[in-house]
């Protein structure tokens, strides 16, 4: 399995009071498999995506991505792993408007230790599969 969540449980706090918002989650996601995450505003979408990227950490249960706890990786180990391992696509895309479309899509590219020839070829391609090149 590429994603494997069991018992996965979430609460934010907000003033004195705590707010459960994902309780007992349990879920396989294969490789290769396409899903969508639908739900009323406020019914844990984005909590369980960004607990998924490892943006958040869980208050309980087990999340694996490919293998690795990510749960149990380190502040430092975690940035390590998203900037190898994950990407977004923001709703509201997030471009920096005095950049061109090259520049943005090579931009998080940079914090990578690819080198100049291999960060062009990704941007190439990727400006290229979207219709951009």
């Amino acid at each position: 399995m590429l994603v494997e969540i069991r018992n996965l449980a979430k609460a934010y706090q907000r003033g004195g009071q705590t707010v459960p918002v994902l309780s007992d989650i349990t879920l396989d996601i294969a490789a290769g498999d396409f899903i969508a995450l639908m739900g009323p505003s406020g019914s844990g979408k984005t909590t369980l995506l960004n607990l998924i990227a490892g943006i958040d950490k869980p208050d309980s249960g087990s999340l694996k991505v490919d293998g690795v706890d990510i749960a149990a990786l380190s502040e430092a180990e975690l940035a390590d792993w998203r900037a190898a391992n994950v990407g977004f696509i923001f709703q509201f895309y997030n471009l920096m408007p005095v950049l061109t479309a090259y520049e943005n899509v090579e931009l998080p590219l940079m914090l990578t230790p690819l080198s100049r020839a291999e960060r062009r070829a990704r941007v190439e391609l990727v400006l290229s599969v979207v219709g951009l090149a």
